[in-house]
């Protein structure tokens, strides 16, 4: 179809989609259920197949995932024409990917680790196991081209990291008009949001010193500096104390904090906020969705708010598997059960 039917036939579909989706309301259904087999059914309308849970958790997400990725990728084969920028998000997929055949790599591992399935929309051929340098041949990765240590192994996912999100803040500046200004809020929210998490992480869990945490910090400019658009809220937070409520309450960010009782010791949840900020996030999406309907920001959104269902069952799974409560569970995707 050309740009403006298929446009058009997306957001129908699309709108149908979100509406049977685990999303919104909907949400905590995912973790009422009691098992994996419930789950399975719950999510696919289907009776599981007879698996050891290990096997069928594993099953779930990996059927999660490949609907996901079907859905998406038949919306792409809609225009008769490639819409590079609504491949973006796929490739977030295919970084993560190189990274799990990396880390494998480093560890010795015989058997190619299982990835998430691409098909055409892979830039790397990891058919080419165990051989690294063929399978980042002809990319932007091709740098990438031999097994490293551990140490240099968490160098290079940063490296990953860093060269898939500069390459996406670049071709989101190739759009113009309402696209361009919904996609970049969009993704400075995202990525802002990731870096406060780390960076809050880093700093309450592993005591890192600032200069060690702004080393690990994303960013789209030539450094993680002040004026970096997604770097410079997680660099004002770094001299804040974890446990001060009066150098948090007016923070920018103050209503995704864990709750604050007047007389009673506190301190900054990172888990807590990046629940909150998942939420906030998926929330913006679906509004982009609505909004600004039949629009590449429209398509991109919805991926977003489908993504966001995904991490849900994958939490979903989780704590089924491990015995984690429903509360507890729900707490880690920001879900408030009505």
């Amino acid at each position: 179809m050309d740009s403006s039917a298929a446009k058009s036939y997306i957001y129908a579909k699309a709108s149908g989609l979100i509406g049977k989706s685990f999303t919104g309301e909907r949400t905590s259904l995912l973790f009422t259920v009691k098992s994996l087999g419930e789950l399975w059914t719950l999510i696919f309308n289907t009776q599981p197949p007879l698996l050891p849970e290990v096997l069928l958790a594993r099953q779930i997400e990996s059927e999660a995932f490949s609907i996901l990725i079907k859905q998406y990728v038949y919306f792409l084969n809609q225009f008769d024409k490639k819409q590079r920028i609504l491949e973006l998000p796929l490739l977030l997929f295919d970084s993560d990917n190189l990274k799990t055949v990396g880390a494998a790599l480093c560890a010795g591992e015989k058997d190619c680790p299982p990835l998430s399935d691409l098909g055409e929309f892979s830039r790397f051929n990891f058919s080419a196991w165990p051989d690294i340098a063929k399978i980042t041949e002809g990319t932007e990765f091709s740098w990438y081209n031999q097994v490293v240590d551990m140490h240099e192994q968490q160098k290079n996912d940063y490296r990953i990291d860093i060269q898939t999100v500069q390459y996406f803040w670049k071709q989101l500046h190739t759009l113009s008009g309402y696209d361009y200004e919904i996609l970049v809020n969009l993704f400075k929210t995202e990525y802002t949001l990731k870096n406060i998490v780390w960076a809050l992480r880093l700093k309450s869990n592993y005591q890192m010193q600032k200069e060690e945490i702004i080393n690990n910090l994303i960013y789209v400019t030539d450094s993680p500096s002040k004026d970096d658009p997604i770097a410079a809220p997680a660099l004002a937070i770094l001299d804040k104390e974890l446990d001060s409520w009066e150098q948090w309450q007016n923070w920018r960010y103050a209503c995704l904090l864990n709750p604050h009782t007047p007389g009673e010791i506190w301190s900054v949840d990172p888990i807590w906020i990046e629940g909150k900020g998942r939420i906030k996030f998926t929330q913006m999406a679906r509004r982009v969705f609505h909004q600004n309907p039949m629009s590449i920001s429209s398509i991109i959104g919805w991926f977003k708010v489908k993504a966001f269902e995904l991490s849900c069952i994958r939490t979903a799974v989780e704590s089924l598997r491990l015995g984690i409560s429903k509360q507890e569970a729900m707490n880690t995707v920001g879900v408030i059960e009505r």
